[in-house]
């Protein structure tokens, strides 16, 4: 049991929310960027490893990194729109003021943080990477539809946010993009935070009557957007931009390669414990 009272709880992030604010209008954009350096921490490219990798010198695989960091940024831009656009239409609607009170917080953060996202796309690439996820009917139970956006959400923000804490501390990237993962990473923590004692505030209140049949049927709506999530991290048009030859061909041979699934595996039981501890994903995911 959370010995914070989720009321309080509540009250306490927005608190945090409107004594932290930080303003994207003071965000010092360079005028121009470099045609080398590091985009996209090395190690965490989708091609690191692997043949092609290897085979590229370190121009090109710089060049690599920038539209990764653009693919990153453009399904942060994606996912937070499905969220503002989700969340929105649920304010108000609940009983508790202080959880209408604090999603306002969040939505507001979420908008802030696309203005960094798609102003690093727009003024360096000229272009934002389409948004290629596929969003399901409503089941029509306004609470387990509730309950599936924020345990989606989570699964989203747990993978990011692994990319934005690693990144931003890597000193070889780009100061822009170093600085742009550790605002996100920084305000994200509060709404990993929320996701997490929201997803168990809910599986407490319906401990008697959501049955085996509904939980088995949660587990498997994660299980696929998980993988949906991972998806995204492997584009096509990425490696086409980055002067890749047959990119669509090292696109398949890539996406599962063992390479990639133990890189996406180790993520997933390093930032997913805490939905395997609600019983929401399986052990192997």
């Amino acid at each position: 049991m959370n010995a914070i009272p989720f009321e309080q709880f509540l009250a306490d992030l927005s608190k945090t929310s409107e004594d932290a604010f930080i303003d994207p209008r003071e965000f010092d954009w360079p005028e121009n960027m470099e045609p080398t350096g590091w985009y996209f921490t090395p190690e965490l490219i989708s091609l690191y490893g692997s043949d092609t990798w290897e085979s590229m010198d370190e121009a090109a695989r710089q060049k690599l990194s920038f539209f990764e960091a653009v693919n990153f940024f453009s399904l942060n831009i994606h996912g937070e729109k499905f969220l503002i656009s989700e969340i929105s239409r649920r304010l108000f609607g609940d009983d508790s003021s202080e959880l209408s009170r604090y999603l306002t917080h969040f939505v507001d953060e979420e908008a802030r943080h696309m203005m960094y996202f798609s102003g690093f796309c727009r003024r360096y690439a000229g272009k934002i990477y389409p948004d290629r996820t596929l969003h399901g009917a409503d089941s029509g139970d306004e609470e387990l539809d509730m309950f599936l956006l924020f345990a989606r959400i989570n699964v989203f923000e747990e993978i990011v946010d692994h990319y934005n804490r690693i990144m931003a501390k890597d000193e070889r990237l780009e100061p822009v993009v170093r600085e742009i993962n550790r605002i996100h990473h920084f305000e994200e923590l509060r709404h990993l935070n929320f996701g997490r004692r929201f997803l168990a505030n809910c599986l407490e209140r319906h401990v008697n009557d959501w049955d085996d049949d509904r939980r088995a049927y949660l587990r498997a709506h994660l299980a696929g957007y998980l993988n949906l999530v991972w998806k995204q991290y492997d584009n096509p048009d990425v490696y086409r931009d980055a002067g890749i030859e047959d990119s669509f061909d090292v696109w398949q041979a890539q996406a599962t390669s063992d390479r990639v699934l133990e890189h996406r595996l180790i993520v997933n039981r390093k930032r997913l414990s805490y939905l395997r501890k609600l019983e929401l994903l399986e052990d192997a995911a």
